[in-house]
């Protein structure tokens, strides 16, 4: 197929995508997403599921029926649907697991269904609370506060919340990024990085310290380790992590 050709089924399908939504006839308020029939959807679901804690459920629930856009919510995702793989990282409130969600986050948009769908597996990173069997209201409204910016272009993606069979902790269950962290980037790539790489990390981490400071709300522990890197073709961004889920989340 050309690349006019190829172009040309791009704009029909954004086209599509941002019409009428088919089942209400309403204008749609982002790309491919009906705030009223997707929050309608989701909202059904809601009595098929539970994290185990009344407030958090809500706190997730508010956030799907607030969504402005796909993969603008949060899900609580069965551990059963998630492999688990190794140990990458451990703090004094947090370990960090690799693994593999196993349905992945409504990132595909299928033209023909005119709906999202689910994207098949994808890389995980799954950061479990230590001692968070029971969590306290202090962090679950920390949580309630900073939700938004967990969905975010300029932040780390996390996609939901899961809770381990085993132990009962909770876990975050976030995109991984196989460039790691700022530090471990720089000290793979020392001499090699590009002024324009530099200029978009700086970028990416002014514009998501801009959304979180026009929420009237503060990191209060950023450095290198929580500054994640996605290195694409076209540019390189810095992606901010562990905003609001930093501490104990049984006593802060």
């Amino acid at each position: 197929m050309s690349d006019v050709g190829i172009e040309g089924k791009s704009n029909r399908t954004h086209r599509k995508a941002n019409r009428l939504c088919p089942d209400c006839d309403r204008p749609r308020r982002s790309y491919g997403w009906c705030t009223k029939c997707e929050s309608r959807c989701m909202e059904k679901n809601f009595p098929f599921w539970t994290s185990g804690d009344r407030d958090l459920d809500k706190i997730i629930q508010f956030s799907q029926i607030s969504a402005l856009q796909t993969c603008d919510y949060l899900e609580f995702i069965k551990f059963e649907d998630i492999e688990f793989n190794n140990l990458i990282a451990e703090g004094g409130f947090s370990k960090v697991y690799k693994g593999i969600w196993i349905d992945g986050p409504r990132w595909n948009w299928n033209e023909l269904g005119d709906i999202w769908c689910r994207s098949g597996p994808i890389e995980v990173a799954l950061k479990e609370l230590k001692n968070s069997q029971i969590l306290s209201h202090e962090f679950l409204e920390q949580l309630k506060r900073y939700y938004q910016c967990l969905q975010n272009g300029t932040m780390a993606d996390c996609f939901g919340i899961t809770r381990n069979n085993e132990t009962g902790c909770y876990m975050f269950v976030m995109r991984y990024y196989e460039n790691g962290n700022l530090y471990e980037f720089l000290d793979r790539n020392k001499g090699i990085i590009s002024w324009r790489d530099m200029v978009d990390m700086l970028w990416g981490i002014a514009s998501g310290l801009e959304k979180i400071h026009s929420e009237n709300l503060f990191h209060s522990n950023l450095h290198g380790g929580n500054l994640l890197i996605e290195d694409e073709t076209i540019s390189t961004d810095a992606k901010i992590a562990d905003i609001g889920l930093h501490g104990k989340a049984n006593e802060l």
